[in-house]
């Protein structure tokens, strides 16, 4: 009896690996990109394990409480049509919006997480009319991909968990966050969250009563509590980290500069060229407090920088500072996200290593801002005294026989505190220590050296085309790479209008490349 042949793997021009925001972003301008009158429109598989590409982890299904932390204005899936996101909303019944936690939709509006996820599946759904207006095949594979391979021939070999492999000319790896692993030991602790998200799971699994310890004091962490306190939890609530300060409160009187003149993407290549071509961090800071002089505002220490010591006199000291007038070193801070990959690109390895080690935990406290409504809960919940947030975290670790966490803080005289709780939520972010993942895919491409990983997150890539460098350091064109995954080379890859232009920039370079292989066959044929 002959042997059965081995069926040839499904043959695509572009493979996008996930289905979330970053992906459906990168997707859709893809599709903008194409010329209508192509000699043969390119062929594309989705790889998302969900049934509805679009949402993501980030944007699931959950309680309105879940806000955005970027105003209405900052979140299109769309890198140059800023405010799609803001018109789609204004064509929605109103009373569906109501039903999902917005009664009006401004531009400067911090809204409800699940509403941007309706979004983007709304922009999948137009991905899918455009790619048939242009002849495009587009197929959604509902599976995971384990692993990713170049092949011989400028060709890419996809292997999802379920269903026929695929060879593509090019690959675009979207595949999300990973999983934080900053308690290992922890994991099937009862009473254990390793993430805060959907905080649906945190209302519906956590007794009301109880006492909660939630270690992080960022924006993961005030998610966390807002949701316990939109459900109605009556227990105490402790946030803990090494530096107990709460992110900073955007002020709702703020309003984006017209340009930046240093810091911007040309503004900050001339200052790098006065400076032996590269951006020190004290070279940045000089530059970012003239921006902020520059828009009329100030560069007091205790606003720049907060208040050290007590998180409720702080919040408190935010509260009243945002509700009183706009904070311009906010709006600069934000502003920076038009450059700030190439700022970071012109820094030196050691200034970046500097970054990391001495401030990086200081800017994300009061670069990533949260929103007021969200400000004020957590100041009700202070002044009740339910919520504490602590500094001097040391560990935590679960005493099976108790069921308790027990959580070790070092006070100021240098001793040691231990709090108890029933649960453990683990709002520190999600990991960027491609090393240190379990990930099927991630551990598959450095396992076989496909890629490496980067010093400060993630994978390396090449700058200029996001596409990943192998083992002996060399670009491999046909794999590249967009979200958080891509911090190392880009650093604020947590932000929707940055993933939005890295997303447009990537889908025109292929889109022109595959235009070009085309052009080429047909002449060729």
């Amino acid at each position: 009896m002959a042997p059965q042949a081995t069926p040839s793997p499904l043959a695509a021009d572009l493979a996008i690996v996930g289905g979330g925001s970053v992906a459906i972003s990168f997707l859709y301008q893809f599709l903008l990109s194409l010329d209508s009158g192509a000699p043969r429109p390119p062929v594309i598989r989705l790889f998302e394990p969900q049934a509805e590409p679009g949402p993501g982890g980030a944007y699931q299904d959950d309680l309105s409480s879940n806000l955005l932390n970027i105003p209405a204005s900052n979140m299109s899936a769309l890198a140059d049509h800023r405010k799609d996101f803001v018109q789609w909303l204004r064509g929605q019944d109103p009373a569906w919006l109501r039903a999902q936690g917005a009664d009006t939709i401004e531009p400067a509006d911090f809204l409800p997480r699940p509403l941007f996820g309706a979004y983007l599946r709304a922009v999948y759904t137009r991905a899918r009319d455009l790619a048939r207006a242009l002849g495009v095949t587009l197929t959604h594979t509902q599976s995971r991909v384990r692993r990713v391979a170049p092949l011989p021939g400028a060709r890419v070999r996809v292997e999802p968990e379920q269903g026929e492999p695929c060879v593509a000319r090019y690959a675009v790896l979207c595949n999300g966050n990973l999983p934080s692993q900053a308690f290992p030991g922890l994991q099937d602790a009862p009473g254990y969250f390793n993430s805060p998200y959907p905080v649906r799971a945190l209302a519906g699994g956590i007794a009301p009563d109880a006492a909660v310890c939630v270690v992080g004091t960022s924006l993961s962490a005030v998610d966390a509590v807002a949701a316990m306190q939109q459900a109605a939890h009556r227990g105490p609530i402790l946030c803990v980290s090494r530096n107990g300060r709460l992110p900073s409160v955007r002020s709702p009187h703020n309003r984006p500069p017209d340009s930046l003149r240093q810091l911007s993407r040309d503004g900050a290549i001339q200052l790098a060229a006065r400076h032996g071509g590269t951006l020190s961090v004290d070279v940045i800071a000089a530059a970012l407090k003239d921006e902020v002089l520059a828009l009329g505002g100030n560069v007091d220490a205790d606003d720049l920088l907060g208040l050290a010591g007590d998180a409720r006199i702080a919040l408190d000291e935010e509260v009243n500072r945002s509700a009183r007038a706009a904070r311009p070193w906010q709006a600069v801070a934000a502003a920076t996200n038009a450059a700030v990959d190439q700022i970071w690109h012109l820094m030196p390895d050691a200034e970046r290593g500097r970054f990391q080690s001495q401030w990086r935990s200081l800017w994300m406290a009061r670069r990533a801002t949260f929103p007021m409504r969200n400000a004020l809960k957590l100041q009700g919940l202070f002044q009740t005294g339910q919520l504490q947030v602590g500094a001097g975290y040391q560990d935590t670790r679960h005493d099976g026989a108790s069921g308790l966490f027990h959580t070790r803080l070092r006070n100021a005289s240098g001793g040691i505190v231990t709090h108890a709780s029933r649960y453990l939520i683990n709002a520190t972010s999600f990991s960027v220590d491609a090393l240190r993942t379990e990930d099927p895919l991630v551990a598959a491409l450095l396992r076989e050296g496909h890629a490496q990983s980067d010093p400060h997150g993630g994978l390396a890539l090449d700058y200029g085309t996001g596409c990943l460098k192998n083992a002996r350091g060399e670009i491999q064109p046909g794999i590249s790479v967009l979200g958080s995954l891509a911090g190392g080379t880009y650093f604020w890859t947590t932000s929707m209008d940055v993933n939005a232009r890295l997303a447009r920039d990537q889908a025109r370079r292929i889109a022109e490349e595959i235009a070009q292989q085309a052009a080429t066959a047909s002449l060729s044929a």
